[in-house]
């Protein structure tokens, strides 16, 4: 199979396709058809310090595609649509994901837009109502609105927490984004 990994570390001009043998899925892991893969802070972190993801060579942790296969103990169908992180190895034709962690795509999305949200709505989420342990109709502040973690913390905040939400961002065009997403303004 093809898979993007990284010559050195560096640019964007480290990428190379190269070919990888097709991962198996272990009991409790699904084999993905990936069709989309989102780019993400984690994986330009890896991609330019050449971190790793364990023993994993191939960039990317976040696809949305087509079970093909599923390891023992997983109840999940093959040809289901899903979304989710994987532990490496989302930059390629085929990728593993725990199966846990595998989320069903709603008919409405596309993979482009499936494999764009776990990792920022995962992460707006934990910190909102797992750590910061907002309450309906508190007020929060979310620094970096206009990023992708601040964009899916300011829906979560107001459409699952009925928060008064204050942002900040760092340009025009990213507080007019913030406020297309009906919240207070505040440019440091």
């Amino acid at each position: 199979m093809k898979a993007i990994t990284v010559k050195q570390p560096g640019g964007a001009d480290q990428l190379q396709i190269t070919e990888h043998a097709k991962p198996d899925p272990k009991d409790g892991e699904l084999l993905i058809k990936v069709k989309a893969s989102a780019v993400n802070r984690t994986d330009i972190i890896n991609r330019e310090n050449s971190m790793g993801y364990l023993d994993n060579p191939i960039l990317g942790i976040e696809v949305a595609g087509t079970v093909e296969k599923v390891g023992a103990g997983v109840e999940i169908e093959v040809g289901t649509h899903v979304m989710g992180l994987v532990n490496g190895g989302g930059y390629a034709e085929y990728a593993v994901m725990p199966a846990d962690r595998a989320m069903v795509i709603p008919e409405h999305l596309s993979f482009e837009e499936a494999a764009a949200i776990p990792e920022v709505f995962l992460t707006a989420y934990q910190t909102l109502f797992w750590i910061g342990q907002l309450r309906a109709y508190e007020t929060v502040l979310i620094h970096a609105g206009g990023s992708g973690v601040g964009t899916a913390a300011i829906q979560l905040a107001k459409e699952i927490g009925q928060a008064n939400v204050i942002t900040t961002a760092g340009s025009e065009e990213k507080l007019d984004f913030c406020r297309s997403l009906r919240a207070d303004i505040y440019k440091l």
